[in-house]
């Protein structure tokens, strides 16, 4: 057992001397070995104890004991009774977190920068001589002119704050009705919504809710454009069984209006007639050559009269003295006669007051006349088709039935006109559509060329400088 025990014992120490590791040598005579080498725990450990004392005010031993120790001077009486536990626990009163408490102060120690992370204010900045030099002009009343401007801007800004409205309150009382006035300036595009009697305000809220789309409707979509009826009753002449008066009366409309085209046809063609005559191709070329020719003949003599007859220029002479003088003199003896002038004519004004109250009063007259005659045209012209577009209006032809057409009976009757065309033109006369003119496409086609298979040449023969015939087939 003593053997056993032995052998043990030398194999730990054994294992104990492999293991410790070999120091190292090192040298003493420099700086660097003294940080390695030297141990300074106690040093820092000193110094970390005085930075707290001074972080804290003062050391341990000269702090007072009232920054320790709380002298409890009330009795049993005047504290209060320990209230049972009950489910109820009352909530524990939020203080400062935590998660703060690094970023607030914790030291006595004044910082010796006293200019650390401190902007310094306007006062502050620029030459201490300058800046007395300054508040004495101002003080003075004199101001740069680069301030003046700021200083009014302030003022007007100071002004304009002074005048703004403060926003209104949320309303509180309703004292009018909400559902009272019908909305119909927007266009919604919920039916459902469109359809409730509420009012403008009202559905715009529904919609912002509902999430969809709300069109507005220009104010122009509510005025009238003409002061003409939709459907316009016919003359009574067009009926199928009129009086005699009547008809007559669709007659001659009829014909005043035939007689007045026919008269412009009439005088169209007396002043395009010598325009429109047909002349030869001859005579044609003729005058064609006659005007190209016109004045290349007689081209080169007016240039040599003009290269022998040299106008003889006499150069102008500067004016004198005594000649300046005297136009100066003129000019302000005029000026002077103008300014005198103005000034009687001003005088005179004051004798005439009666007559310039005339003046005015007529000239008030002529405006008001004017007014009410540019109402007139205004109501006339609602009435009228306007020019929408680069075409004229064009009346429909009278649909009139001669006297033997009619029969007096509708089934009878000839018809005349188309219900469509008449609200086409309805539509155009109450300025709703533009009037317009039927376009008509014409496809113009090129012609097809090819080389007819009998005057085409064998691929396999080649016939001299035999020319290929090319026969255009429309």
């Amino acid at each position: 057992m003593a053997t056993s025990t032995l052998g043990a014992a030398w194999l730990v120490d054994e294992s104990d001397k492999l293991n410790k590791k070999k120091q190292k040598r090192i040298v003493k005579h420099k700086k660097k070995a003294w940080r390695v080498t030297s141990n300074v725990e106690d040093v820092e450990r000193f110094l970390e104890s005085k930075r707290l004392d001074e972080r804290l005010g003062a050391p341990l031993e000269e702090r007072p004991s009232d920054s320790f120790f709380v002298v409890d001077t009330k009795t049993e009486a005047d504290k209060p009774l320990k209230r049972e536990l009950t489910k109820k626990r009352k909530i524990k009163e939020i203080g400062p977190l935590r998660c703060y408490a690094i970023l607030t102060p914790n030291s006595a120690v004044i910082d010796p920068l006293k200019k650390r992370n401190r902007v310094r204010l306007p006062e502050e900045r620029g030459d201490p001589l300058l800046r007395k030099v300054m508040e004495e002009r101002r003080a003075k009343g004199k101001i740069p002119t680069r301030f003046l401007q700021s200083m009014k801007h302030h003022q007007e800004n100071v002004e304009a704050l002074a005048k703004k409205k403060k926003p209104e309150r949320l309303r509180t009382t309703f004292d009018f009705d909400l559902w009272g006035d019908v909305g119909d300036s927007l266009m919604i595009g919920d039916k459902k919504v469109s359809a409730l009697d509420l009012s403008d305000q009202l559905k715009t809220y529904t919609m912002e809710k509902m999430g969809n789309r709300i069109y507005s409707r220009p104010p122009t979509m509510f005025f009238k454009t003409t002061g003409l009826k939709p459907v316009e009753y016919p003359h009574p002449g067009t009926s199928y069984n009129p009086t005699f008066q009547d008809h007559q009366a669709l007659l001659k409309e009829a014909y005043n209006l035939e007689t007045k085209e026919m008269k412009e046809e009439v005088r169209t063609r007396r002043r395009l007639g010598p325009m429109l005559k047909k002349i030869p191709v001859q005579r044609k070329e003729e005058q064609w050559w006659s005007e190209m020719t016109q004045g290349l003949a007689d081209e080169e003599e007016p240039a040599k009269e003009e290269e022998e007859e040299v106008p003889c220029i006499r150069p102008t002479k500067p004016k004198t003295r005594k000649q300046k003088i005297r136009a100066k003199a003129l000019k302000w003896q005029d000026m002077r006669r103008k300014k005198l002038k103005e000034a009687k004519k001003r005088l005179l004004e004051f004798d005439r007051l009666r007559s310039i109250r005339r003046e005015i009063r007529k000239s008030e007259e002529l405006t008001a006349k004017r007014i009410e005659i540019r109402k007139k045209e205004k109501e006339a012209k609602m009435f009228k088709p306007a020019m929408l577009g680069r075409h004229k209006y064009e009346p429909p032809p009278i649909e009139v039935n001669l006297s033997e057409e009619i029969t007096g009976t509708l089934r009878g009757l000839k018809t005349e006109g188309h219900v469509l065309i008449d609200r086409f033109k309805s539509m155009q006369r109450r300025n709703i559509i533009e009037p317009r003119v039927r376009q008509t496409v014409v496809f113009k086609y090129k012609h097809k060329v090819f080389t007819k298979r009998s005057h085409s040449e064998p691929k396999g023969l080649k016939v001299g400088n035999r020319n290929k015939d090319k026969t255009p087939v429309q």
